[in-house]
């Protein structure tokens, strides 16, 4: 577990407004009136669609098998409402719901690591918050923690890794442990947006993208943090997964991915990193469009029509 100090500052979460327009920004223009493919993409390049799913649709994520799918879809009927939906990779259309809670906005889903929770973000009639609710929809959802979004899990699932945002830009990375419900500031710097913090497979390293320098960028560090970081790109990237090894990483810059080895022994940030022929998929500014497959060399994405 990581040794860090609970802050005595109140987290400040974003209104109704503030969720539709990040959501209209993280989308980056590119939302297609026809909605989207979902594909499986090889490290390779080779691409299988899955199936269409509805142009609302933002950031699914894969559970710890591979074998499920959980996402979102907005309500353009006029009650501007978003639900949860969980479906099996190989049959989309036999999606099922998860019955929502107070709040017309339930969205940003995260699994649980053994697969049987999806952490989400309630919010648009209150204060941005946190559940987890059982993924086959059973049971009631709990409520977990004040927050901007669910991001991952660190100390093999004993804190939940989630934003905190100020303003409308200004993003910090916290964890909430699960034993005493205590929330604690990870990594934040003021008057920049550090999110996408992805936790190494031996728990020993964060990764994540800051745009401190003026630009989004990864970054390194180690846990517990000793104050040492380090910056992996030179030329832009945000959005890194770890591979299985964790001997490297993905990230993204420019709906390109790229692929970077890391010496966690020594790690420098002079490694160049190499482009890989997958690109051309949605991807904005904030949170991560795309999720990786257990095997390390797929990934789940969306495409335009």
């Amino acid at each position: 577990m990581i040794d860090i100090t609970v802050p005595r500052r109140t987290l400040r979460v974003a209104a109704l407004f503030g969720v539709l327009l990040l959501v209209t920004a993280a989308l980056d223009g590119r939302q297609a009136a026809r909605g989207y493919e979902l594909a499986i993409v090889s490290v390779e390049g080779a691409k299988t669609v899955l199936g269409e799913l509805p142009p609302s649709v933002f950031a699914p994520r894969l559970s710890p098998d591979g074998q499920r799918i959980a996402f979102e879809t907005r309500d353009t009927a006029g009650s501007d409402g978003a639900r949860l939906w969980v479906a099996d990779v190989m049959n989309l259309s036999a999606r099922h719901p998860l019955s929502t809670v107070v709040g017309r906005l339930n969205w940003a889903p995260v699994w649980s690591i053994d697969g049987g929770r999806l952490v989400f973000l309630v919010s648009g009639d209150r204060p941005d918050a946190l559940y987890w609710r059982r993924a086959d929809g059973t049971g009631e959802a709990e409520y977990l923690v004040d927050a901007r979004s669910a991001e991952g899990w660190v100390g093999g699932g004993s804190q939940l890794q989630f934003l905190t945002l100020t303003g409308n830009r200004d993003y910090g990375i916290s964890v909430l442990d699960l034993r005493t419900r205590m929330p604690a500031t990870l990594i934040d710097f003021p008057g920049s947006a550090q999110h996408s913090g992805a936790v190494s497979p031996d728990g020993r390293w964060i990764a994540y993208a800051s745009n401190e320098t003026g630009r989004y960028e990864v970054w390194l560090e180690p846990l517990p943090r000793t104050g040492v970081r380090h910056q992996l790109t030179r030329d832009g990237g945000g959005h890194p997964l770890w591979l299985p090894d964790g001997r490297a990483i993905y990230f993204d810059r420019q709906q390109r991915l790229f692929r970077l080895a890391i010496d966690t022994a020594s790690p420098s940030g002079d490694e160049p990193p190499v482009p890989l022929p997958v690109q051309g998929f949605v991807q904005g500014e904030f949170r991560r469009q795309f999720d990786l497959m257990p095997d390390g060399r797929r990934f789940l994405m969306l495409f335009e029509h």
